[in-house]
């Protein structure tokens, strides 16, 4: 049995390619069991015409997509395309996981995995190489002869060290690698402990049994890094996680580990009600050099009622300033165009960045993911439409599928290319105009024109 993934990262802000941490899983579970995988990845702009092609040369028995709410008008042109090929199709992620009437509307599309898809996948190919009947595994949804068969979930896996360690062979992992500041990526955890209202982690945690929150032993993730850094040119690492420092413990003798075996220079991710001085001492001693943290937004009402996230504005000030007196470099994450925010309240954003003067941030302009609470928000208020594809290419959450009269597209769009520069041009011009070049209308074509050099300003645009 040959199964070909599909990962389509189209139409993506920033240049770099990615890592699928999900399609390495599942490929690394099919590849112990004896079968052979393959991979399309569609990066840029739209096009059909690679995938056509590959399935000419692979001839896989199985096509199996992922997806995230974005990619899935692409991924239905592409079912659209390959129909009549008589290749078996699934697609999985967190779309279909939270959106499963798509299996419905989907022509072309047989089945779609909810949850978690190594055992799944694995069940599902053993069987249709045995021939055997498909309709009853759990966590698959089967489309057949105009019925669909919904099945009852799995619990999660609970052990993640009895995972094998993820495919990255199936990609050109070098060239991810060299696109990314030569930064390898890992994640030590599966799971977030929050239910953010715009996350997919608000519905992910309600589909199967189990601990939703889990981490890889430190033997096993020491194993990983090892097995990586010796097998590709890496200069850095950076740990993936929703939020890396939830155990003091974890975090402590990860550190001593890392520092005596690894040596590497690191980052990570994390909030700040998960770090306390303590770890970022550790932090500081194991080589890490920049931790990043979700503001999302500054006005702590609206974050509060509107985002479902409770840390207040003075415990933001106080771990990132905290952060930044260890010499660690800090990073943060914000969002434009929720519902209900209007310009004076997104200003609230702007002005608690000025205040902690991240060295790097990033801005994104709110997208409404099926199956979270905010997109039912926004069709309750007629924000948008259900089936809302309006054709338009833009990039991914550098525009609004939103119709709000107390803040336009208009506003959302000039609030969203203005925001760096609104934060940093008082305390370094340098940085405000490169942030400002970066999120202008002609961002992406500069990222590719000064691609070669793109190390060099980010360092400039870091400092």
């Amino acid at each position: 049995m040959n199964i070909l993934f599909v990962y389509p990262d189209i139409n993506v802000k920033g240049g770099a390619l990615s890592y699928h941490f999900g399609i390495g899983s599942l490929s690394a579970v099919l590849k112990k069991a004896g079968y052979n995988t393959g991979l399309i990845y569609l990066y840029g702009n739209y096009d059909v015409k690679p995938l056509l092609e590959k399935i000419a040369e692979f001839r896989p028995d199985v096509l199996a997509f992922t997806t995230v709410s974005f990619q899935y008008k692409y991924i239905k042109r592409m079912l659209s395309a390959v129909k009549d090929y008589g290749i078996f199709t699934i697609c999985g992620g967190p779309h279909v996981s939270l959106a499963p009437w798509e299996l419905e509307k989907t022509e072309g599309l047989d089945a779609i995995c909810i949850g978690e898809g190594e055992y799944p996948l694995l069940e599902l190919v053993k069987k249709l190489e045995e021939k055997k009947d498909i309709t009853a595994i759990n966590n698959i949804w089967i489309k057949k002869d105009g019925k669909i068969y919904s099945n009852p979930n799995r619990s999660m896996t609970g052990d993640l060290d009895s995972l094998p360690f993820g495919d990255r062979e199936l990609f050109n992992y070098q060239e991810i690698v060299n696109s990314d500041y030569d930064r390898a990526v890992f994640m030590c955890s599966r799971g977030c402990p929050y239910s953010c209202s715009y996350c997919c982690n608000s519905g992910l945690r309600k589909l199967q049994d189990g601990r939703y929150v889990r981490f890889r032993s430190i033997d096993s993730m020491m194993a990983e890094i090892k097995e990586v850094i010796s097998s590709f040119r890496v200069r850095s690492v950076y740990l993936n996680d929703d939020v890396f420092t939830q155990n003091e413990e974890y975090v402590s003798e990860f550190c001593s580990r890392y520092r005596k075996e690894i040596g590497y220079p690191f980052e990570i991710n994390t909030r700040v009600e998960y770090l306390t001085e303590g770890m970022i001492e550790n932090l500081k001693n194991a080589g890490c050099y920049r931790v990043a943290m979700g503001i999302e937004h500054g006005d702590e009402k609206f974050r509060k009622e509107i985002l479902n996230r409770r840390m207040s504005n003075e415990k933001i000030e106080e771990v990132f300033n905290l952060t930044k007196k260890a010499a660690i470099k800090t990073k943060s994450f914000n969002i434009v165009g929720f519902p209900f925010e209007t310009y004076d309240i997104h200003m609230e954003t702007v002005n608690l960045n000025r205040k902690v003067q991240p060295n790097s941030l990033v801005i994104y302009i709110f997208e409404p993911y099926p199956g979270t609470p905010l997109y039912d928000m926004c069709l309750k208020n007629n924000f948008i439409e259900e089936e809302n594809d309006d054709g338009r290419e833009f990039i991914s959450r550098t525009d609004t599928t939103l119709n709000m009269p107390q803040f336009t597209r208009k506003q959302i769009l000039k609030c969203y290319r203005n925001f760096a520069w609104r934060v940093y041009w008082k305390k370094s011009l340098k940085k405000a105009l490169l942030h400002k070049a970066y999120y202008s209308r002609y961002g992406e074509f500069l990222i590719r024109l000064l691609s070669p050099f793109k190390k060099i300003v980010q360092r400039q645009a870091m400092d």
